[in-house]
């Protein structure tokens, strides 16, 4: 017995020594890197686009004011950044690896002055491809984001985990599931040049208001992505993910939602799929898109709003596809 009591308190010793960095970490969908930054809103954008442009391997694709509820008197702005050769990494995983490819920094103002976030890679990547794939790189550019938006921006440096804070990738629930199953073909088969043509074409043909606002082609792979938004959408998503937080705050809070400015523009991916040897256009499933970023409004707030990502998926795909 005594034996067995030594061996248990042993295991039980060594379990409470596992390394940290075993342990599941909890990441939000964004992070943000200052607030209360110092200036006007404009030198804030000023100064993130600079950051970017300067950074060695980083670009600014698209920088443009993010659409805001009438009622609303603040702003929100999203730079839109990418670095190629974390792009050809995250295309190594397969080509589901260009919804991962562009980042987002979303620059807003609320009734606590501006802050700077950004589109966590460290959450979204595990999401995309697995708990076990791409986490350091994907941590070491979490903290490199930071880095450059700290550096060139004053105010006060944080760290604050904003969105749905998860341990794991899975994202579970109502409109939930794997990330593979939820990409959704908007065609298949024809040219990849001509196909990559039409597409703008067919968005600027469009009269519901949708637009692209960077198109991207991926490193080391034949493949294109697409970033297109639309200001009203912007606009009612922001709005029902502030909800909950504004009726917290006595209604003092007048769009607390546009911390998530940069869970938009919406990607269109168009790529060589060589398994079937055919050119696809696809798209995520938009309900589980919304889960991935705005699952901190709660369930209450997807169930109200039901019918919005199926309306949003079909005028994104009818767009895309207007002079297919």
């Amino acid at each position: 017995m005594r034996r067995l009591l030594l061996v248990s308190l042993a295991l039980l010793m060594a379990l409470s020594f596992i390394p940290a960095a075993a342990q599941a970490e909890d990441y939000g969908v964004y992070v943000k890197a200052v607030e209360h930054v110092q200036g006007t809103f404009d030198e804030a954008v000023k100064a993130t686009e600079d950051a970017f442009n300067n950074a060695p391997g980083w670009k600014v694709l698209a920088s443009y004011a993010s659409g805001v509820d009438a009622e609303c008197n603040k702003k929100a702005h999203v730079v839109v950044v990418v670095s190629d050769s974390y792009a050809a990494e995250m295309m190594k995983n397969g080509s589901h690896g260009a919804f991962a490819a562009v980042l987002r920094v979303g620059i807003y103002d609320d009734e606590s002055g501006v802050s700077i976030d950004f589109t966590n890679p460290a959450s979204l990547n595990r999401t995309i491809f697995g708990d076990d794939v791409a986490v350091e790189l994907s941590k070491k550019t979490m903290n490199e984001l930071s880095g450059i938006i700290q550096g060139a921006v004053k105010g006060n440096a944080t760290s604050t985990q904003l969105g749905e804070v998860r341990s794991k990738g899975y994202v579970g629930g109502m409109g939930g599931g794997k990330f593979l199953d939820k990409i959704d073909l908007i065609k298949k088969g024809g040219d990849f040049a001509d196909l990559k043509a039409k597409i703008p074409q067919g968005v600027a043909a469009d009269n519901e208001g949708w637009r692209i606002v960077y198109t991207y082609d991926l490193p080391g792979s034949q493949a294109t992505v697409f970033g297109l938004t639309k200001g009203e959408t912007e606009a009612k998503s922001f709005e029902i993910a502030g909800e909950v937080r504004w009726k917290k705050s006595d209604k003092k809070w007048t769009c607390p939602g546009i911390d998530h400015a940069a869970a938009f523009p919406i990607e269109v991916v168009l790529y060589q799929d060589t398994e079937q040897n055919t050119v696809k256009v696809v798209t995520l499933d938009e309900m589980y898109r919304m889960k991935v970023y705005f699952q901190d409004a709660g369930n209450w707030a997807f169930m109200k709003n039901m019918t919005m990502p199926g309306h949003i998926e079909s005028e994104v795909k009818s767009a895309v596809s207007n002079k297919f």
